[in-house]
């Protein structure tokens, strides 16, 4: 007795130090529970006993309009909601008789027993009325608990009802004819000509080619097939299971990385999340990631790291936009097999977390009684899907309708709410690891259609594109120096055919890219094409692209002002067949010797004739014969007269020490070896040894073209293909006033080229921040091409900087600058 005496007030104390504890940490983490039976209910809402429930009570919402009220609120500014659904819907939000806010809710696995969390952003005053309320027809929902507090209430971030991302702050405006004066495509870039991708995620892991994360879906298809046959059918080992047995053992980046700039690559591409959501970085707005499931590793991480430690500049390639995902790769997912032994049974994407009850675990729990235990025997252990929510992978279920229109609710998936999740995982790659580059496959227009789903980024894309130039301006010390790559900007998939008013302000605020499909004449603007060496993801027998075809893609596109970005198909597991590092290894043996005529290097004129592609570069310019026989040949393009041109002095092939003789007349230039012409050293392909080599040629007119590398001219237009006499064929206009246009320069005298045709403005020219003068660029009379309109002589021989500004009050154009030493 005297014992228990003793014991009873340390008991109490110990309790009542728990019970302060408690409750001082509420108030200091401002949190505050309320069980949902607590609350009044309205609308015909129900009380329903729940042994797992937190309260031993949950509500249950059958029909619009039922729900409770809470009252006494703390102030707050995030509301999580604690509840159990057998279906995809929508509860709603009031406090105080504000706006309504809608929230998603999805399967949990069972009406009791099992529970998810809702969370959003919400400002709760002091004392305020909070009603939660069914919205959604043909649903119930039984609502647990509700928590209020500020932060994240010590939960994760709930995906599904991210709120709008905000554009990070920044001189960019979210608008295309704002971005398109702001934004110039980087020098670096612009130089680089040619990049490395790796293409590859767990979709590469069944080695069964492209897509695969959606025609294992698919019935009757080859993929779904071979999911079969070699893991099952996809009702029971579906696409998660996929990424949890995704193996990369014989992934080695350092050498795939020094194998990239052996083959010449300038810039790495790696893959952030492909259609299939699954994303390859320690995602914080997707569990399922290559940190949580499969590798354990922070793939796009790891590139980074090395991508940097050997100075390539590193970009992000994002494919799981709303379009094509949520589109496209999503509702495939929610069907079942229409014949066979699983027949009716639906895919394993309408699996919850509670359907991984002793999944992927290493010991054995299929003897526990009762699931509503779920959340306390998965906590950190390795169980039930390791606590993933195969939700968080294959989205909320839904249709696509293409016969609907984009306005009905849920029919359009940039208003979907993986919309704004997309936003927000971009986003965090964004912040975690700085790329120079982010590459969306994916139109930048809404106008185009594909599978039945309206393809694009629409009004999303200049959010995209100002929070990420925004933001790179910190990185980067106030400098552009990043790179957004977009699909559909014009050309044969011009995704803006319901906008035509916005192609010419997005071609500026970005660089296009398309995929196979090279420019058919040379572009005004850089664009981008993409290629594979085999299939897009590792399908086993697999055809290489040769050395030879590569380099032909490569000049096809340089020589219209382009660039080429190869993906190098990698197994599974990692590795690179042996044909694949003989390809990389002789294209680089090629650029090695051959490399002047790609790098820094700017179009000619005309890009190319008879299996020949012209480039310029430090005032040559160079032919890239793509299929020489070795003896003599006629460029058409380089007779005399031209209006680039001047008269040749020498003509040299590069990778030998032949002479050239050559003859340049009104029928163009022809040059002849004068002795027989010895293979490229270090090219396994013998028809890219001897079939594609460079000349080089040197002539009296190596002006500065108005696009050549040193320039800048933010805000400008470009032309090209003019046909009217002026200087490479382009010109750069301003139309208005302020605008500037600059270079550097080496030299002591300097001639400023630009056209007079009626009703153009003034410049004004500034060396070095001086002043120099003004020329009026208007005449009365007929257009003049290539006119000398101003020239500073007298300089100091050395580097300076020119700068040209539109003084108005017409257009003006810069065509080139011809430099003297």
């Amino acid at each position: 007795m005297n014992l228990l005496l003793k014991v009873i007030p340390f008991i109490f104390s110990v309790v009542s130090l728990v019970l302060f504890s408690a409750f001082t940490s509420d108030i200091l983490t401002k949190n505050q529970k309320i069980e949902a039976e607590s609350a009044e209910l309205i609308g015909g809402a129900i009380k329903v006993a729940d042994d797992a429930a937190s309260g031993g009570y949950i509500v249950s919402m059958n029909k619009p309009g039922e729900g409770m009220m809470f009252t006494g609120l703390h102030a707050a500014n995030t509301l999580a909601i604690r509840y159990a659904s057998l279906k995809v819907g929508l509860i709603s939000v009031v406090v105080n008789n504000q706006p309504v806010k809608t929230i998603n809710i999805h399967s949990s696995g069972d009406l009791k027993d099992s529970f998810l969390h809702a969370k959003i952003n919400i400002s709760i005053p002091a004392g305020a009325v909070l009603t939660v309320s069914l919205v959604t027809n043909n649903i119930t929902v039984n609502i647990d608990q509700i928590l209020v507090g500020d932060g994240n209430l010590e939960l994760p971030p709930d995906i599904w009802n991210l709120p709008p991302l905000p554009v990070a702050a920044g001189p960019y405006p979210a608008d295309w004819k704002g971005l398109s004066k702001l934004y110039t495509v980087p020098e670096w870039w612009r130089d680089a000509k040619f990049g490395a991708w790796a293409h590859w995620d767990p979709q590469s892991m069944p080695e069964d080619g492209d897509w695969y994360a959606r025609g294992m879906y698919i019935q009757g298809s080859q993929q779904y097939n071979y999911q079969v046959q070699h893991f099952g059918y996809p009702s029971v080992y579906g696409y998660k299971d996929i990424a949890h047995n995704w193996v990369i053992d014989r992934w080695n980046p350092n050498a795939l990385m020094k194998l990239y700039i052996q083959m010449g690559a300038r810039y790495f591409m790696a893959m952030g999340a492909h259609h299939d959501n699954f994303d390859c970085f320690n995602s914080k707005y997707q569990p399922w990631n290559s940190v949580n499931v499969g590798p354990k590793v922070d793939i796009v991480g790891t590139w980074e790291k090395v991508a940097r430690k050997y100075g390539m500049p590193f970009g992000i390639g994002f494919h799981d936009t709303p379009a094509r995902t949520w589109g496209q790769f999503m509702p495939v997912r929610y069907t079942s097999d229409k014949s066979g032994p699983m027949k009716g049974v639906p895919y394993d994407a309408l699996q919850t977390i509670l359907d991984g009850y002793g999944k992927w675990s290493k010991q054995d729990i299929s003897a526990l009684a009762k699931p509503s235990i779920l959340p306390t025997i998965m906590n950190g252990k390795d169980k039930w899907w390791k606590g993933m929510d195969p939700v968080d992978l294959y989205g909320l279920q839904h249709t696509m309708d293409l016969n609907e229109p984009r306005s009905l609710p849920g029919n359009d998936p940039l208003r979907s709410p993986f919309a704004n999740q997309f936003m927000w995982r971009v986003d965090d790659a964004i912040n975690k690891y700085h790329p120079d580059i982010l590459y969306f496959d994916e139109h930048a227009g809404d106008s185009q259609v594909d599978l039945g789903v309206h393809m694009g980024l629409g009004f999303l894309a200049p959010q995209l594109a100002a929070n990420y130039y925004n933001k790179s301006l910190r990185w980067n010390n106030g400098k552009m120096k990043v790179v957004l790559n977009l699909k559909g900007v014009g050309g044969r998939y011009n995704s803006f055919q319901d906008h035509p008013e916005l192609l010419s302000f997005v071609k500026r605020s970005l660089v296009r890219s398309t995929e196979a499909i090279i420019e058919q004449e040379i572009s005004a603007y850089p664009f981008q094409t993409e290629v594979t060496s085999g299939d897009w993801h590792y399908q086993k027998g697999q055809h290489y692209l040769d050395a030879g075809a590569v380099i032909r893609l490569l000049m096809e596109n340089v020589s219209r002002n382009g660039s080429l970005l190869l993906n190098i198909s990698m197994h599974g597991r990692g590795n690179l067949d042996p044909q694949a590092i003989r390809i990389c290894t002789d294209v680089g043996a090629w650029l090695k010797i051959n490399g002047e005529a790609v790098y820094r290097s700017r179009p000619f004129e005309v890009y190319g004739e008879d299996e020949v592609c012209y480039t310029r570069n430090n005032g040559n310019v160079y032919a890239t014969l793509l299929d020489w026989n070795g003896g003599s040949i006629t460029l058409k393009a380089l007779h005399t007269g031209g209006s680039t041109l001047g008269k040749v002095s020498k003509v040299e092939m590069l990778g030998s020490n032949i002479k050239m003789n050559f003859v340049q007349n009104e029928n163009g230039l022809t040059v002849t070896p004068e002795g027989e012409v010895q293979p490229l050293h270090g090219i396994a392909d013998k028809h890219l040894a001897s079939g594609v080599r460079v000349l080089r040629i040197t002539d009296d007119k190596d002006w500065i073209n108005d696009d050549d590398p040193g320039t800048s001219a933010p805000g400008w237009i470009r032309q090209c293909n003019l046909g009217t006499g002026d200087y490479n064929n382009d010109l750069t206009i301003s139309d208005t006033p302020g605008d500037i246009w600059s270079c550097t320069f080496i030299g002591n005298n300097i001639s400023i080229i630009a056209p007079r045709e009626a009703g153009s403005g003034k410049i004004e020219i500034k060396v070095d921040g001086v002043i120099r003068g003004m020329a009026d660029l208007s005449t009365a009379g007929a257009r003049e091409a290539q006119q000398l309109v101003y020239k500073v002589s007298g300089l100091k021989l050395g580097k300076h900087i020119l700068i040209i500004v539109n003084s108005g009050p017409g257009p003006v154009a810069i065509d080139a600058v011809d430099v003297q030493k």
